[in-house]
């Protein structure tokens, strides 16, 4: 099995480096970074730290795989847009799920996803690309989930949901059974959702109430 590249958060790259210590499925080669953030690093964690516009000379993608790692916000559109980077330079995207995970063998999921220590998720779900899965978040069951999101630790998604692409759930986040959260929707820490949200909506207390609307690519 390929070695792994890893691209984006350094902080999300150390997670990943500890939790992934032992395991043979999952051999991380280098970190990349793109040149305008490098800072002069050349080493992280006793691993090389490149620069992602010269990545394909120096790891091609016929030799080697590629995790992209990014939080999401405030920006939270900048998740599909580094994934469509990586996807462009002809590297397979790889998932990730921790072995300290409770994983139903039934998950469908498409590249790129990364499902942390303590997380659950239930059966029959369903998800696309790029979607960050922190520790300890809840994933009910036959939910299905679109592309780019970000679970951040603790939040619990109810069974049934449905949620599109580009949204934001913060710590300790609640959505009831059978919602439907609208693509770019924002979830703050500690929110209840009880009802559907709207597109592009910031949702916050509890239960959660909308406090403005952001706007596409911020």
């Amino acid at each position: 099995m390929k070695e792994v590249i890893l691209f984006g958060s350094t902080n999300l790259a150390t997670m990943l480096y500890y939790d992934a210590a032992g395991r043979d499925d999952f051999k991380i080669a280098c970190l990349a970074v793109e040149k305008a953030y490098l800072r002069g690093r050349t080493e992280h964690l006793g691993l090389p730290v490149v620069v992602f516009e010269e990545v394909q000379d120096l790891f091609p993608p016929d030799e080697y795989d590629m995790m992209v790692l990014f939080h999401g916000q405030p920006r939270v559109r900048e998740r599909g847009e580094k994934f469509a980077l990586a996807k462009g330079r002809g590297y397979l995207l790889r998932n990730y799920v921790s072995r300290g995970a409770d994983v139903t063998p039934d998950l469908t999921m498409g590249e790129n996803n990364i499902i942390q220590r303590g997380a659950h998720v239930g059966f029959g779900g369903t998800m696309g690309h790029d979607n960050l899965i922190r520790q300890m978040v809840y994933l009910g069951h036959e939910f299905q989930i679109g592309s780019h999101n970000t679970f951040v630790a603790g939040s619990i998604i109810g069974g049934n949901c449905t949620i599109g692409d580009h949204c934001f759930f913060g710590l300790g986040a609640i959505v009831l059974n059978w919602s439907t959260i609208a693509s770019d929707s924002f979830i703050g820490a500690g929110s209840t959702v009880i009802k559907n949200t709207e597109p592009f909506s910031k949702n916050v207390g509890n239960p959660s109430r909308i406090i403005g609307y952001s706007h596409e690519g911020e």
